[in-house]
């Protein structure tokens, strides 16, 4: 299969202009901080981290990391191998696609496995033997020949294969149902082929110095007897990994160390670091230990001395991006949700600023507060110190950090928080605090989920208060608050019986409640009166002409009118109709049955709908027009399960987390200037050279500041008017041909025609 082709986003992809990134162009950001696996070679060292990969070069310290912008085809990297024979790095992602990459980092993609749809398709293990590589699965072993790239035989036997490997005459594995032998010269797609060896069952399995060694967890490693099929028992522990080169058996767990140089000669090696996985290439160990990045040793006197600091690229701690917005220009993301699918996500909390991640520390929170840290919902800054914030969780209550350190943990024994399950015999373990938000007064809002009083606040003097509504007691999904333009709360209830969208006017008074409005609306009726009732009320956000648009499981939904919401008892959503353009008289709903899971408003007033499996639409400001649509078939994104969207207030770049991680597309608006200044207004590139054909920009502009684009004796080439305070320009004059070399005006107008500046771009043939 031929690679995707974006026609004019590959083209520009990985063109950095001085002001940043390239209009229109993608960028991913793949978690690289927890090294779990490694494959020394010659060149290089291949680090496996979070299902992602990069590789080190020792030699000139490079990093390279290898995404699906520069040649992957997938994501979510299970296992890698290394083809000696071949030179090539075999890549098995959790889907079944399969990626080789060769020594000077291009890609061969296979997906004849991934495209077989095998039912409920586990990959266990990836082992390389000579130029063939073994894939272990849930129902047998697939070989992949390396040099031909081409499945050479897929033994479909019924039986989960945990590993194996091979002598080059017989493939030895092991099942749930002990270990076997193949011989390579019979029919070994016939399952009577395999002779039985013992009721062993295994987890890692090699050879070395022609001797069959394999390691049981819990249980030790054991030396297999080819011929007799016996096993013995050479160490006992719980070892979780085994390394093999043609001079060194490593195995060994978090702690302990034991090195073979050959069967009957070895040492022991404590050390104190976690290794996840231990390699050894010419005399430098690899130790991938986990949080604390990828680690080159020497061992010397029987103790492994680090020989520099731990290989880590700035990177989030996870691809995890379930909620994320932006505080300024700092993006804030929390990683996990409330769990509805019993998917418990490690605490991961973080921001990006300025190019670069900042990870909120995890140590010692579980031994502080004697609870896991998990699934963590929602997360906000305190708007008077930039170092100060609260995250809450799913079930363990509200963390409050500093200087991205741990503080304290709140929950019934310390606020007004309570506990879903009091008379359970840990309670600890049932607060729920989500939908984390500070007014414009420095109160914190949150949701404190499946109790009688829901709505909980923070205030700026640091004491607690809660806001009873009978309509929404015991309400147990309640995931995101938002402050409007007037200050008032809207709050999602987000499914099922209890859905539906709550708004609390209360005059910015948390404690005079005398003055209060309020209105819970759980059913959807639109302008011709269809009723809906949405399994889901996904999200919601008000756009700059103060509509409040709604995404639910059943579709999309706008408020054109926040005060009719409160005030009217005959309200009616508004459902954007477009027409068919047929000759009649009849429209469709937009995305109608669609499942809007994330929306967000980009300085243009155009809205970024996210689904949950049909990828990422932007609409124009009034939903009219479709301009984009965006999914893993025609873009780089890296999953069509879009969870959050957040959009950069400075540059236009807009963040959208997936189910499988964070990339980000950066459009063509960006948050106009207050006045227009010619300092302020950057065109670029500048100048446009041979070998560019993507995009110019014009930034810093005024609101639908008008652009036209002169020759120097003013002869009309192009024009048009700014996405917020952003132009762009394909280079080509009105007929669309490229202009010729030269230098042409940019003339910037206000939208009122008052004040106008020119800026120069050079074009060079």
């Amino acid at each position: 299969m031929k690679k995707y082709i974006l026609l004019f986003v590959i083209l520009i992809c990985h063109i950095e202009m001085a002001t940043g990134q390239a209009t229109y162009s993608w960028k991913t950001y793949p978690a690289l901080q927890i090294a779990s696996f490694n494959i020394p070679t010659d060149n290089k060292i291949y680090s496996l981290c979070n299902g992602n990969l990069f590789s080190y070069d020792p030699s000139t310290t490079e990093v390279y990391v290898y995404d699906r912008l520069n040649g992957l085809y997938d994501t979510k990297i299970q296992f890698i191998g290394y083809c000696e024979a071949t030179q090539k790095l075999v890549l098995a992602y959790e889907n079944g696609n399969i990626d080789l990459i060769y020594a000077n980092d291009d890609v061969s993609n296979l997906k004849q496995l991934k495209d077989k749809n095998y039912p409920n398709l586990i990959i266990n293990n990836l082992s390389v033997a000579g130029k063939t590589a073994f894939i272990c699965t849930n129902f047998g072993i697939i070989q992949l020949d390396t040099e031909k790239e081409i499945f050479s035989n897929t033994y479909d036997l019924g039986m989960n294969v945990n590993c194996c490997t091979t002598d080059g005459s017989n493939i030895f594995m092991s099942t749930n149902e002990g270990c076997y032998k193949g011989d390579m010269s019979l029919n070994l797609l016939d399952k009577s082929n395999w002779e039985r060896m013992g009721n062993f069952t295994f987890n890692h399995i090699a050879f070395f110095q022609n001797e069959l060694y394999c390691v049981k967890n819990n249980d030790g490693m054991y030396r297999l007897d080819t011929n007799t099929l016996n096993a013995n028992r050479l160490q006992q522990g719980a070892f979780t990994f085994m390394y093999t080169n043609n001079d060194m058996l490593l195995v060994g767990n978090a702690s302990k160390i034991i090195s073979y140089s050959s069967a009957e000669t070895f040492q022991e090696i404590i050390q104190t670091t976690n290794f996840n996985y231990l390699t050894c290439h010419k005399g430098t160990y690899w130790a991938s230990q986990g949080m604390k990045g990828l680690q080159p040793y020497k061992l010397e006197n029987g103790q492994f001395i680090a020989t520099q600091q731990p290989i880590q690229p700035n990177s989030p701690i996870r691809d995890y991006f379930c909620n994320m917005h932006y505080d300024g220009n700092r993006l804030l993301v929390a990683g996990g949700d409330l769990n509805y699918n019993s998917i418990e996500r490690e605490g991961t909390a973080m921001y990006y600023e300025n190019n670069t991640w900042h990870n909120f520390s995890e140590e010692n929170i579980t031994s502080q507060t004697n609870l896991r840290y998990i699934n963590l919902t929602s997360i906000a800054q305190d708007p008077n110190d930039p170092t100060h914030h609260y995250v809450g969780s799913a079930r363990q209550g509200l963390y409050e950090f500093k200087d991205l350190q741990f503080v304290k943990k709140y929950d019934y024994t310390n606020s007004v928080l309570r506990t879903i399950l009091p008379d359970d015999s840990q309670p600890l373990n049932f607060v729920s605090c989500d939908a984390l938000q500070y007014d414009a007064n420095g109160n914190l809002w949150m949701v404190n989920n499946e109790v009688d009083t829901i709505l909980v606040v923070l205030k700026a003097d640091n004491t607690w208060t809660k806001l009873y509504f009978s309509e929404l007691r015991g309400a147990p999904n309640s995931t995101y608050i938002y402050f409007d333009s007037k200050g008032r709360l809207w709050l999602n209830s987000k499914r099922l019986s209890s859905g539906g969208i709550f708004m609390l006017d209360f005059n910015s008074t948390v404690d005079d409640t005398s003055d209060d409005m309020h209105v819970f609306r759980q059913t959807i009726v639109n302008q011709d009166g269809v009723v809906y009732d949405p399994d889901y009320y996904n999200c919601f956000v008000q756009d700059l002409n103060g509509q409040i648009w709604i995404g639910t499981s059943s579709g999309l939904f706008v408020i054109e009118d926040p005060e009719d919401f409160i005030n009217n008892d005959d309200f009616t959503y508004t459902q954007i109709k477009i027409s068919r353009n047929d000759g009649t008289d009849y429209a469709d709903y937009l995305f109608n049955g669609i499942d809007v899971s994330a929306i967000a408003v980009d300085a243009a007033n155009r809205k970024w709908i996210g689904t949950s499996s049909d990828g990422i639409y932007l609409v124009s400001e009034d939903g009219q027009e479709t301009l984009q649509h965006f999914t893993t078939e025609n873009s780089p994104l890296i999953s069509d399960q879009i969870q959050s969207i957040a959009v950069n207030p400075q540059t236009g770049e807009i963040m959208i987390g997936t189910f499988l991680g964070l990339v980000s597309y950066m459009s063509d608006a960006s948050t106009p200037a207050a006045e227009l200044d010619k300092d302020n207004v950057r065109v670029y590139p500048n100048p446009v050279r041979p070998e560019y054909n993507g995009i110019i920009t014009v930034n810093g502009l005024t609101h639908n500041a008008e652009v036209k684009i002169t020759t120097v004796t003013g002869q009309l080439v192009y024009s048009g008017r700014a996405n917020g305070g952003l132009f762009t320009w394909n280079g080509c004059n009105q007929n669309g041909k490229r202009v010729s070399s030269g230098v042409y005006n940019v003339i910037s107008t206000n939208a009122e025609g008052e004040k106008a500046v020119v800026n120069r771009i050079t074009f060079i043939r």
